[in-house]
């Protein structure tokens, strides 16, 4: 968006208008439901001779048993290591040799596959797909393996890496004593007590068709398509019987600052606040408030805390928004030298000074036309329309809303996002995150 020539009202009307465009086709899905209980969903758009599967379980990390917890994305690992027609890693070589790329991702609240491929060898990720739905070769030494695997990627990514450990630490206390406490990299101890018996169970109770969402975007005939899918789906029989665990969301109490010294360089303050969930009238209003307060060079905190005042290295603010809850994370890089605590007023004063006089019009609709044309393009790709289809489907079991969720972005008002700042930021408590190098003057 900074190569776009602004003007008074944002984006140049030429650059608006051909966005507008874009979005005015509607997004069409056909719908359909297996005799075992698999959702599946097409959208054809033959402009590329490519497909796009997902296959999403209604299965994450909210889901784990007490001493448990990192079973979800452990699973994601084990379902490719081996099904009843493909042996260990196979599944990267077939769709590799097919032209195209595949990956995985865990979550609190979903666990997705996806493969992306020619549309000429929809059969082989179709059969793929179904094989390790059906069953996994899940056997002592995969699972050790994996669990290496993954115990390693936790030292890597959270516990060896600076600041790794702060979005598990947000999660706990944030989400505490709730189905999202727990990280979906999960406990150490937890991984290396997963046993092949209850790798068997997790997959027989959470990897059944009734369970999960197809996902089939791309140049592909409908019809064709659908017969396909039911050749290589329907023969799947799994029990679905789910109890699903409540996911009571308490408010934070009180206030709190929790510091951690680590083994990083540059000070680090990030500030959590719990918000509504996917969905909500504050997914849409947070939006204007983070884009506004600091992600970008001309955001209030940037210009005033890094240009002028060179308080701060970097800002940021982080929108995390899940089905049951959210949070809205500020993050700020100090320098060595930096006041700690006037950055944190500073940080405070600004976002009560938005609470109480809101926003300039140049602000708001500069960051209405960035949000409308962010949120026009990305749907440009088969990956980010059948992403959309999935969460819409696991989440509101409704995948049309796709084609209204640019209005109800561009229907939030200033005072709409003034109003939500008071009720979830301004009269909410908060908890703030403080990473200090481990030679920090205590």
């Amino acid at each position: 968006m900074n190569n776009f020539k602004k003007s008074d009202s944002g984006l140049k009307p030429e650059i608006l208008k051909s966005v507008r465009d874009i979005h005015n086709p509607e997004i069409l899905f056909k719908e359909f439901d297996l005799p075992n209980n698999l959702h599946c969903i097409l959208h054809n758009d033959s402009r590329i001779p490519v497909v796009n599967l997902f296959v999403a379980y209604d299965v994450g990390s909210k889901d784990e048993e007490p001493g448990k917890k990192g079973i979800a994305h452990l699973f994601e690992h084990l379902m490719f290591q081996g099904s009843e027609n493909i042996k260990k890693n196979e599944h990267f070589g077939h769709i590799l040799k097919s032209g195209g790329t595949c990956n995985a991702f865990t979550m609190q609240d979903a666990t997705v596959y996806f493969d992306f491929m020619p549309s000429c060898n929809l059969d082989k990720a179709l059969w793929l797909e179904s094989d390790r739905m059906n069953s996994l070769d899940l056997t002592e030494e995969n699972l050790e393996n994996q669990k290496n695997v993954v115990i390693e990627e936790k030292k890597q990514r959270f516990e060896n890496t600076p600041y790794g450990s702060l979005l598990p630490l947000v999660f706990e206390n944030v989400f505490k004593g709730s189905n999202y406490e727990s990280f979906t990299i999960g406990e150490t101890e937890d991984i290396r007590s997963f046993t092949v018996k209850e790798a068997v169970d997790f997959h027989r109770k959470y990897y059944s068709p009734g369970n999960a969402v197809l996902v089939l975007s791309g140049d592909f005939n409908p019809e064709n398509a659908e017969a396909k899918i039911r050749k290589y789906f329907s023969g799947i029989q799994k029990e679905n019987h789910i109890t699903r665990k409540v996911n009571n969301i308490s408010e934070i109490k009180e206030d709190a600052d929790i510091t951690v010294y680590d083994n990083v360089q540059l000070p680090l303050l990030c500030i959590a606040w719990q918000i509504p969930g996917s969905g909500s009238e504050e997914d849409y209003r947070m939006e204007y408030f983070s884009e506004i307060l600091a992600n970008n060079k001309s955001s209030r905190l940037y210009r005033k805390l890094v240009y002028e005042q060179k308080l701060l290295k970097s800002v940021n603010a982080d929108k995390i928004v899940l089905k049951d809850a959210g949070i809205l994370l500020i993050q700020a890089e100090l320098f060595p030298d930096s006041d700690i605590e006037t950055a944190k007023k500073e940080i405070f004063k600004e976002i009560n000074e938005i609470a109480v006089n809101g926003f300039t019009d140049y602000e708001f609709e500069t960051i209405k036309n960035q949000i409308e044309f962010e949120n026009t393009a990305k749907y440009l790709k088969l990956f980010h329309v059948s992403l959309n289809a999935v969460f819409n489907y696991l989440y509101f079991k409704n995948i049309s809303r796709i084609n209204d969720e640019i209005n109800k972005y561009l229907s939030v008002s200033k005072e709409d996002v003034v109003r939500s700042v008071n009720e979830y930021i301004i009269n909410k408590k908060r908890i703030s995150f403080l990473y200090l190098p481990n030679n920090f003057k205590k």
